[in-house]
C-alpha cells in the first residue's frame, strides 16, 4: 500500500506582537509587511495571549483587522503575540503526497499507484513468483 503525507497548515505565515493601543480590534505591527508577506482577507489570525481567533477581515502593510472569538478578551491589547495562518482555519489539510513503494516517487493522487502502492511503469511483472531470480532471468531450478 502506498504511503500518504497529509500537509496540515499549522505552521504560521506572519507572527509578531501588537503594537498599537489596547482593547482594539485592529491588530497594528508596523513593519510586518503583512501584504508583501501574502497575508489576505478570510485567512486565520489567533491572539496567543487570550487565545482568541478570528478570520482576518481588512489588512494593509501594518495592520489587519478581525473579529475575535473564544478568548479572554477577544480583542488585541499592547504586546498580545499573533499568528496568522495560510489557511481560514488552523490544521487544516492543504495536501496529500502518496510516495511509490518501490522507488520512492512521490505522486499528488492515490489513483496514480496500483493497489500494492507502486507506480504502473514500476511494477516487475513476475514480482511474485518465487522461482524466478529477477526481472527476466531464468526460473530457479531445485535440486532435490
Amino acid at each position: 500500500m502506498a504511503q500518504a503525507q497529509v500537509h496540515r497548515d499549522t505552521d504560521y505565515l506572519a507572527t509578531g506582537t501588537h503594537k498599537g493601543a489596547s482593547a482594539v480590534m485592529v491588530l497594528h505591527d508596523p513593519g510586518a509587511d503583512f501584504l508583501s508577506c501574502g497575508v489576505s482577507v478570510g485567512l486565520a489570525i489567533y491572539n496567543d495571549d487570550d487565545e482568541s481567533n478570528g478570520l482576518v477581515t481588512v489588512v494593509s502593510e501594518s495592520s489587519v483587522t478581525c473579529t475575535l472569538a473564544g478568548g479572554t478578551n477577544n480583542y488585541w491589547s499592547s504586546g498580545d503575540t499573533y499568528y496568522i495562518y495560510k489557511t481560514s482555519a488552523y490544521n487544516t489539510k492543504i495536501s496529500t503526497i502518496y510516495t511509490d513503494r518501490r522507488a520512492g516517487h512521490k505522486v499528488t493522487e492515490k489513483s496514480q499507484l496500483t493497489d500494492e502502492g507502486y507506480l504502473p511503469e514500476d511494477v516487475d511483472l513476475d514480482q511474485d513468483d518465487d522461482n524466478v531470480f529477477g526481472p527476466g532471468q531464468p526460473i530457479k531450478r531445485y535440486r532435490g
